[in-house]
């Protein structure tokens, strides 16, 4: 002879499993959703730090592409001193990481030991081991720290 399940197992499962479905449908991933206080660090093939960028708010375009809110890039010399070099902020840039660019429509401020920059539609690009070109369109204003000896010779 068969046995048999109680019938309050059997309630007991069905409000289980009644309890549970909408919380399976709630929790999908949207690519499109904000990831809130973005971050994104890079580095060097010996481990040491070369970028962090960072944001109030990002979206994932596609993985190629990811859109931030209130950008701040941290450059470090990518060595074991693990030394902030240059400090990048802008309102809103698009962050290409396969090409390890990052650019912006609107302002940029550059700040590093030896100068400050400003201007805008801009683009941050990691070119060669450590190096890292900055070029600005328009409005463009740096101001240099360091000493410029033998300049208008």
């Amino acid at each position: 002879m068969p046995s048999r399940v109680p019938a309050p197992t059997l309630w007991f499962f069905a409000l289980l499993l009644a309890a549970t479905a909408p919380a399976q449908v709630s929790t999908r991933i949207s690519s499109d959703a904000p990831v809130v206080n973005f971050r994104l660090p890079t580095f060097t093939p010996e481990g040491h730090r070369e970028w962090l960028v960072r944001g109030t708010e990002a979206r994932m375009r596609s993985p190629e592409e990811i859109d931030v809110r209130e950008l701040t890039l941290t450059v470090f010399a990518g060595d074991a001193t693990d030394k902030i070099t240059t400090m990048i902020l802008a309102p809103v840039a698009k962050v290409l990481p396969d090409d390890r660019t990052v650019t912006g429509p609107e302002s940029i401020r550059v700040i590093n030991d030896e100068f400050e920059a400003s201007g805008a539609e801009w683009r941050v690009h990691q070119a060669a081991e450590r190096t890292v070109e900055i070029s600005m369109r328009r409005n463009v204003r740096v101001t240099f720290r360091a000493e410029l000896k033998n300049l208008l010779q």
